[in-house]
Parts: structure tokens; C-alpha cells; sequence
């Protein structure tokens, strides 16, 4: 007899977080007319929604060009296009970014690739895109302001901060990787662990002495900007529906009010997909920002449930075509 698919505990969480997803999402609802929701969903116009559709490619391509380069440009490009992806599928569908690691699950079944060598890239990805958010949280915080007790200079301080220690960590990553290694060497329990910390370690420092940090850094900003872009050009759309202009908000308000979101669905809080809590900190951020309770749930529900919808179509078509049989055409 085969053992069941999930097991009790599983199903125990994958319950709490429907219900904590459901009851967010209802309660936001029932703050807006249902009617509205979908008058407003149908008359988002194409031209932005095409801006969207194309800086969403836009930023897979880039992702993907980040990773042929982390990687030696030794994975074909197209197979590094369908991993990221299903990657963005699964970081949405799985909390605290724990579906990232499924980069490293395909980059090994699909490329050859091993194990040590998905982390340390994925590690680099992960440090540059924190680096990569600093310049833009600097410029919005020094535009926008803070609102609140802290300066905007105050905040773009920390923004720069935090770019810095991304730079740093990652630089260190691998002598700090040794470090532990080290520290838990003698214990036979822990060989497997400690082995792949070292390889993992020596992945990274093999990654630094290519001299690649300048063009990764680049191509994390052009990641970082096809992202908000794309949510900038989300919010566009639902703000022609009801006939306000999404220029009056301004890029950096809609960039400041996304990271909010994105900082929110990354937190390890029981939903499904993250929907509830990233409209629930939409809602609030925007609202912070000036916009109506009505229009900060509307464009939340909407951006996130547009964005989410074509994300899961396009991973759900990569990871069929990733996990179909392997042929000599493959390469």
C-alpha cells in the first residue's frame, strides 16, 4: 500500500493557512463592492497590461541571464529560462522563500548541475537582488520620505546599509561557510552537512574569482526594475478603470508600497500563496500613500491576482515541459 501524498500534519497546515488566506481575503472583499471588483477588472486596459505582460518576460529573461552567468555560462539558456519560471511559481506558492530551493532541484535533475553549485549561485542571486533593491529604496526614500518619525534621509541611510551588508555577506559567505564547517567537523552525524557546506563554500569562492560581480549586479538591477515596472504598469491598469491617473501616485510611491507586499508574503505566515497578508500590507501601504480604502484594495486584489495568475500559467507550463522524459535533443 503506498503511503499517502500528504500526511496528517501537512494537511493540517495546508489547512490553517486556506483559512487565514480566506478570512483576509473575504474580510478585504467585503470592504468593496463585489460588482465593482469586476466592473473595474474588466475595464483595465490593454496597453498597460501589454507593459506588464512584457516586463514580466522582460525580468525571466533576466533572471535567467543572471544565472548563465553565476553559473559559468555552462546551462543552456533556454533550460535556465523554464527554471526560473517554475522558481517563480513555487516562491510564490510556498512561504518564507523556501521555493526558491526548487532552482536547485531542476538545475540538478534537468542540467547535471550539482547540488553545492545551485546553492552558491542561488545564494549570489538572492545577495545581489537585496543589493540590487538598495539604490532603488535610497532614491524612493529621498523622493518620497519616510511619513512617519524617521526622515527620509534616516531611511535612505539604511537602504544603503542594507545594500552594503547584502555586498558583504555574500563575500564572506564562503570563509563563513568553512568557519562552520569547521565547527561541527567532528561529528559523524553531521558528515553530510558539513561536506556540502565546504563544497558549497568552495563553489562560491570558484563564483568570486571569475571577476563576475559588476555584470551581475547590473543585470539585478535591470531584475529589480522589470519587476516594480511591472506592478507600476499593474496599478496603471486598474487606476484607468475607474478613471484616476496612476501618475499622481508616481513610480516610487508604487515601488515603496510593492516592497511592503513583497516583505510581507516573505514572512513564514500560514497562507496559501501569500494572498491575503501581500493585499492586506498593499492595502495599508497605499492607503499610507493617499489613496481611498476602496481603490488600495482594488488595485492589491487586482495587481496580485493578475500577476499571480500568469506567473502560475507560465510555471505550471515550464514544469510540465521540465519534468517530461529527457531525449538526445535536450542536450
Amino acid at each position: 500500500m503506498s503511503a499517502p501524498l500528504l500526511d496528517r500534519g501537512q494537511v493540517r497546515t495546508w489547512g490553517v493557512s486556506l483559512v487565514v488566506s480566506v478570512a483576509i481575503m473575504a474580510y478585504l472583499v467585503s470592504e468593496i463592492e463585489t460588482g465593482v471588483l469586476f466592473e473595474t477588472a474588466r475595464g483595465m486596459t490593454a496597453r498597460p497590461l501589454a507593459a506588464f505582460l512584457l516586463l514580466l518576460v522582460g525580468g525571466v529573461v533576466a533572471r535567467a541571464v543572471r544565472f548563465w552567468l553565476l553559473l559559468g555560462r555552462a546551462v543552456p539558456f533556454r533550460l535556465l529560462v523554464g527554471v526560473v519560471l517554475v522558481r517563480n511559481l513555487f516562491v510564490d506558492l510556498i512561504p518564507a522563500r523556501l521555493g526558491e530551493l526548487s532552482y536547485v532541484y531542476l538545475l540538478k535533475r534537468r542540467a547535471g548541475r550539482a547540488v553545492e553549485e545551485g546553492l552558491a549561485s542561488l545564494m549570489l542571486a538572492v545577495a545581489f537582488d537585496v543589493a540590487a533593491l538598495a539604490p532603488l529604496l535610497l532614491l524612493a526614500f529621498l523622493v518620497v520620505g519616510s511619513g512617519g518619525a524617521l526622515s527620509g534621509i534616516w531611511l535612505a541611510v539604511a537602504a544603503a546599509t542594507l545594500g552594503a551588508v547584502a555586498i558583504a555577506g555574500a563575500r564572506f559567505a564562503a570563509p563563513l561557510g568553512r568557519g562552520l564547517a569547521d565547527l561541527f567537523a567532528g561529528s559523524a552525524r553531521l558528515d553530510p552537512f558539513v561536506r556540502l557546506v565546504r563544497q558549497t563554500a568552495a563553489a562560491l569562492d570558484y563564483t568570486w574569482a571569475r571577476g563576475i560581480a559588476v555584470p551581475v549586479l547590473a543585470v539585478s538591477m535591470v531584475v529589480r526594475l522589470c519587476k516594480f515596472g511591472s506592478y507600476f504598469f499593474l496599478v496603471v491598469a486598474v487606476m484607468d478603470a475607474v478613471g484616476s491617473a496612476a501618475v499622481e501616485l508616481g513610480f516610487f510611491r508604487v515601488f515603496l508600497g510593492v516592497v511592503s507586499a513583497e516583505l510581507a508574503a516573505a514572512l513564514p505566515i500560514p497562507t496559501v500563496a501569500s494572498f491575503g497578508v501581500f493585499e492586506a500590507a498593499w492595502t495599508y501601504s497605499f492607503m499610507e500613500f493617499g489613496l481611498s480604502r476602496e481603490l488600495a484594495i482594488l488595485s492589491g486584489v487586482l495587481a496580485h491576482g493578475t500577476s499571480q495568475l500568469i506567473e502560475y500559467t507560465m510555471g505550471t507550463v515550464a514544469l510540465l515541459v521540465l519534468l517530461r522524459p529527457r531525449t538526445r535533443s535536450d542536450g
